[in-house]
């Protein structure tokens, strides 16, 4: 008996790779592309921080392992962020929404409970700037995530 394998993704797969494009209306399009702009601009503000930080002024870069990952998370946050504007797919935004997540995580347990062996106060430099710019990227790119997923052509 020969099996028919259908040429059709899985629903994860199409899910993962929906686009702004695959909208059928013209208002949402754009809604989620703006979500995406700002979002993908808040993931790249991040990395100019950590980077800006990192920099001899602020000194971040002398501290052990939270310099390293420092300069790492700059260098992310911009690539992601620049790779969410270039794709605007959903599996993208789940990236940079993870990241952001994560930087926000380490931040805040950095400051209340140390890292690495290192506390840090939430009257540093910055502090709070990044965590708001990355609690409001990530919520612009999980929303224009939602949205594609729920509203997609192909939507299941």
């Amino acid at each position: 008996m020969v099996q028919q394998v259908s040429s059709e993704r899985p629903w994860w797969l199409d899910a993962l790779l929906r686009r702004p494009a695959d909208l059928r209306s013209l208002p949402w399009r754009i809604l989620v592309t703006v979500m995406i702009a700002g979002g993908a601009f808040c993931t790249m503000g991040s990395g100019v921080i950590h980077l800006f930080l990192w920099g001899k002024h602020y000194g971040y870069r002398d501290i052990p392992t939270i310099g390293p990952l420092f300069l790492i998370q700059g260098i992310a946050a911009v690539l992601i962020g620049l790779l969410v504007i270039v794709s605007r797919q959903v599996g993208v935004l789940l990236v940079a929404v993870i990241l952001l997540v994560a930087s926000v995580t380490a931040l805040v347990l950095a400051i209340e409970v140390g890292l690495f062996g290192f506390r840090d106060s939430w009257l540093a430099p910055y502090a709070w700037t990044t965590f708001y710019e990355e609690i409001a990227g990530g919520v612009l790119l999980l929303a224009a995530a939602g949205a594609l997923c729920y509203s997609g052509k192909a939507g299941r």
